[in-house]
Formats: C-alpha cells, structure tokens, sequence
C-alpha cells in the first residue's frame, strides 16, 4: 500500500523519533512511504525508500500546504493517510474530504491540543492513543469512541543486552530529552541541587545529558557560568543530537527520562528513573511497571522533583546496583515483546486495512 505520513518538526523528540522509524519499518515491510514535515535532524534516518518531502509547515501557509497536499494525493494515488502533531492531524483532515482517502491520526501530546477542532474529530478514519492515561480522553471527545485504538510507539530492539560492570567507585547517569524550556528548568535544578552532592559521594561519576532543541545553546551557555561555582563542571558532558541514541545506552547505569526515552531505555535493559519536570517517580520496576506505563512512564503520582525526593532515590540506587540491574534485565524481556516495533508497524497496518475502501 502506500502510505502519506505527516508531521510537523522532525528533530530529536518523541513524536519525530517515532515517525522516522515507523517509515522505515513500513518501507522495509514492502509498502510505498512518503514523508512530510518540516526540514529537521532525523531526515538522516530515513531508509533509502522513505521518500521525504520537505516543507516549511506553517499555520499562515495552510492554503498552500492543503494544496500541495491534494496534488501528491491525486499525483501518487496513496491509500492513507497517517498523520502526527495538532497542524499535520487538521491538514491531513481536511485533504482527505477532498480527495476521499482516509485519515488516521496518532495523538503523542496533549488530546485536547492535537484533536481541538470538532471537524477533525468527526472526519478522522482512526485515532491512535500510544498511552493509556489518555485513552478515555480521546474516546470521550472522538465519536464514535470506537474509532479510537490504543497502540503504543515501538522501538528497534537492540541486538542483545550488555551486562555493564558495575563500578563500585562510579556512576553513570543519562538524561536524554528534547532541550525545550521545561527540560532545561528541570536540569538547572538538578545540576545545581543534587548533582553536587552525588559528585562528593562519587567522584568519578558523569553525568551525560544528550538532546539537540532550541534551548540547548541558553542551557550551555548558562552551565558554563553556573559550572565554577559547583565544581562539577569535569563531571558533565553535552553529547548534543545524536542520530542513533542507543549507542549511549550502552554506556548507562541510569537513565532519567519518560516517554519514549523510557521504552528505548528499558528494552536496552538499562535501569530507568521515571522523571518530568513535575512528576518525580520511581526507579521503574517489576512491581510498579503497570502503574508508570499508565501514562507512558510519567509517574502521575509522583511529587515534583525536589532534593530530598531525589537524593533518596538515587541513593538507594547506588547503594542496591545489582538488584536495579537484574530488575531491568527482566523488563527487558517483558518490554522487548510489547514495544517490538515491526510488531507495532504490524498493528499499524492493520488499522490502514480497516479503513481503506474495500479493505485493502
């Protein structure tokens, strides 16, 4: 089949990243995939048989954007469209009651951001939920409410899992994220609060924090200064984008992150603490799995990060390293089959069959 995936940025984040690697996945399944979205880092991603349009998404170029749409449409003959983010997921809508083909959209963010108009919620083919916390959301403004599908984003899997050696005289902690202005409040935060005190108890540690965004430069700019006065500086690194981002798994005792960071972390078998900007969870494991997966690894009923909060945590962390390691070990292979993206890619498919005419 072939297939018209939408969406507007398409550097480092949660929604671009998987975008990118579900065009590849569908091409390397056989299916014809084109890409649109806004010039950005993961074009270089893309599998050679991804064909990517770039455009300038813009709500002020809507007509322009609608109708370069509906050309490709008549031009190619796609069967679907699938598309991502609150502006993609309206324009998608619109071009297929011209052209007739249907729409599916997957919400990554907020439901009520991404599916704000009454026509898109009416007019969409599909939704898909890729968290469970906001399946009742969707349902209750999408009607039918059986239109709605929960799918969550797969991840490639990794070739195996590393067993790391755990040193007892260091730590290695990684923060993968987007840099936007709530990620970078959180690590000022943690630089300045609690990165200190754990550099006195291990001197050797790193602290790695990987992530391109447009408040990467504010925030190194900002360390660089703030750095001297908390001698830490030697200790933490901008590794910036990164193409493949598993490659620093590798090297990871801990991971700081939720969402998508989250999944690729635990199915790396890499110990995960569950942690936004306003929620401070645990250190995810078998016990409280099914209550942080809830909302895509955010700890809804986590407190917001505080010092103590934290330093309780990864304390506890650094003084049971072996029993963290067994646990992500297990999740690794519980994880490893429900976010296993050509599974996911699969499932995909599935809903463009139900909803292209005379099931494709």
């Amino acid at each position: 089949m072939k297939v018209l995936l939408l969406v507007k940025r398409f550097d480092y984040g949660g929604a671009e990243n998987h975008v990118s690697e579900l065009a590849n996945a569908l091409a390397c399944a056989g299916h014809s995939v084109w890409l649109m979205s806004t010039p950005g880092l993961q074009q270089v991603r893309l599998h050679s048989g991804v064909g990517h349009i770039a455009t300038d998404f813009s709500d002020w170029k809507i007509i322009f954007h609608l109708f370069r749409i509906i050309r490709m449409i008549k031009s190619e003959h796609f069967d679907v469209i699938h598309a991502h983010q609150r502006f993609p997921i309206f324009l998608g809508t619109l071009a297929s009651m011209w052209t007739k083909i249907p729409v599916v959209a997957t919400v990554h963010g907020s439901a009520l951001s991404d599916l704000r108009s009454e026509l898109v919620r009416r007019k969409l083919s599909r939704v898909i939920a890729v968290r469970e916390s906001c399946l009742s959301c969707i349902q209750s403004i999408v009607k039918p409410a059986g239109k709605v599908i929960l799918i969550p984003n797969g991840v490639k899997l990794p070739a195996n899992c590393v067993d790391r050696y755990v040193d007892p005289q260091c730590f290695s902690l990684y923060y993968i994220s987007r840099m936007d202005r709530h990620h970078i409040r959180l690590l000022k935060f943690f630089l300045i609060e609690v990165w200190p005190k754990i550099i006195a108890r291990y001197p050797r540690s790193q602290f790695h924090i990987v992530g391109e965004g447009n408040c990467l430069n504010e925030m190194i700019e900002w360390f660089i200064m703030k750095s001297d006065y908390t001698g830490i500086q030697a200790s933490v690194y901008f590794e910036g984008y990164a193409v493949e981002v598993g490659e620093h798994y590798l090297d990871a005792d801990l991971v700081m992150g939720v969402g998508r960071v989250a999944i690729e972390s635990l199915v790396h078998g890499v110990p995960l603490l569950s942690v936004k900007h306003n929620h401070l969870g645990p250190i995810v494991t078998r016990s409280n799995l099914k209550r942080v997966q809830f909302a895509n690894f955010v700890d809804l009923d986590g407190s917001p990060p505080s010092v103590d909060r934290f330093m309780a945590i990864l304390n506890d962390f650094l003084d049971h390293r072996l029993y963290y390691e067994n646990e992500a070990k297990s999740l690794q292979q519980l994880l490893s089959k429900e976010y296993n993206l050509d599974l996911i890619a699969k499932r995909i498919v599935e809903v463009y069959q139900d909803v292209i005419p005379n099931n494709f």
